[in-house]
Formats: C-alpha cells, sequence, structure tokens
C-alpha cells in the first residue's frame, strides 16, 4: 500500500517563503504547548522540526493507530499567514498535521496527516516537553454512528487501536462515526474522519483504510459497546 509522500497545504505555506538554503523554519519559530504553559522552539531546534515536517526530512508517514493519550499542541506562523497548528503524541512518537497529501491510496480527500518527524525532529519535541505537563487523554462523553448515538461512548477508543491498514477490493457504503471529548483533540477534532464499513470488516480512520474483525464493525454498526468484556460476554 503506497502512503503519503508531502502535505500538500503545508508545504505550499511554506515554499511561499523560503528558497534555496535559506532558513525553513517559521521566523518566530514553534510554540510548544501543554496545559498551562509554552515552550518555545528557536534556531536550530526549528530549523531541524521544519525541516523534518515541511519538507519531508526523515520522516515516515504513519497511519493513524496512536492511541488517545496525553498530547502538545505545536503552533507557528509564516508572515502573512494565519496561525498555524499540529498536534505531538508523545508517547506514540506521532505528529499530526492538517492537511491533505499526495500519494494516498483512499477515496476521501484526507484532511490530516499523521506522520512520524526524523530522529533529530523527535529529539527535539521530546526534549523540549520535558516538564511541560501534556493536554490529558481525551474523554469520550458522546458518540454517534451514522448520526446515531451510541451506547457506552467511553469504550470507542477502541477504534484507533484496532485493525491493520489495507485497500478494500469492492467499495462500500460509509457511516460516518463522530466523537465528543471534553477537550479539542488529535482523535476529535473538527478534521478527523472516522468510518465504519456499511458491511463486512472494515474502518476508515484520517486518511487509511483498516481491515477489522467483522464482529467488531458489526457492533460499532450497531452502536454498542465496544469494551473488550461487553464484547466477551456478548452485552
Amino acid at each position: 500500500m503506497s502512503r503519503l509522500l508531502v502535505s500538500v497545504v503545508l508545504a505550499s505555506s511554506v515554499l511561499a517563503f523560503a528558497s534555496g538554503a535559506g532558513a525553513k523554519a517559521p521566523p518566530e519559530g514553534f510554540q510548544l504547548c501543554g496545559v498551562s504553559a509554552c515552550m518555545s522552539l528557536s534556531g536550530n531546534d526549528a530549523e531541524t522540526v521544519a525541516v523534518s515536517l515541511f519538507y519531508g526530512a526523515g520522516i515516515k508517514f504513519v497511519g493513524p493507530t496512536a492511541v488517545p493519550s496525553g498530547f502538545y499542541v505545536l503552533r507557528w506562523r509564516f508572515p502573512n499567514q494565519r496561525e498555524e497548528s499540529g498536534y505531538y503524541v508523545g508517547d506514540s512518537r506521532v505528529v499530526r498535521l492538517f492537511g491533505a497529501a499526495l500519494g494516498g491510496s483512499t477515496s476521501f480527500d484526507a484532511a490530516v496527516s499523521w506522520l512520524r518527524p526524523s530522529p533529530g525532529a523527535l529529539q527535539v519535541l521530546s526534549r523540549l516537553s520535558v516538564g511541560l505537563q501534556p493536554m490529558p487523554a481525551p474523554t469520550v462523553t458522546r458518540v454517534t454512528v451514522g448520526g446515531r448515538p451510541a451506547r457506552d461512548p467511553a469504550s470507542y477508543v477502541r477504534l484507533w487501536a484496532v485493525g491493520a491498514p489495507a485497500l478494500p477490493k469492492h467499495p462500500v457504503g460509509w457511516l460516518r462515526i463522530r466523537m465528543t471529548t471534553v477537550v479539542q483533540s488529535p482523535w476529535s477534532d473538527s478534521s478527523t474522519d472516522v468510518r465504519v464499513s456499511r458491511r463486512g470488516g472494515w474502518l476508515y480512520r484520517d486518511g487509511t483504510f483498516f481491515r477489522v474483525p467483522a464482529k467488531f464493525a458489526e457492533r460499532i454498526r450497531a452502536r454498542q459497546s465496544l469494551s473488550l468484556t461487553r464484547m466477551t460476554t456478548g452485552g
């Protein structure tokens, strides 16, 4: 399965201001923010992160498999542009950026990209996050499947942990899954796109198809609890 190559939206916003061997980072660097404080990334640290995230140096595009956990908000701004932001999930060592990408293998336009930055960029983000309290793992308070509420919404965090990337051989219809959380997060903001196939065992998460057990998909379509205990006992 081919993976994503470079983020169109992000690259286009950066290339307008950077050229050749010039600076690649935003003039004021980045802000890495937790619950109540932010750390500034400037100089070589900002360049390392910018070259990886915006120009693809050493990055690996990954399927959205990061289980909901603590996270940080990464913010930056280029001249004459609105402020941009993304998420850094330290436990999973991934960054989620807004913007569709080239080379995707889905039938939908992905609004976000999940990627693993270069080792150097990860080292910078990890070092700067030390002592910075992360945003807490999101608490899911409501889930709808096809517009109708599901039972046991908290159990639907399992949507992000089940399945293996694959491509459906035959197109099928889809039901959109929407999760509401107390705080906006990488797994529940307005750009999150999660769907379950109307038949068979398929999930779509933020630009990637996943093959999942048929019974798991059936429970989602029936809006039942996805807790392991309930699934084992048939509740």
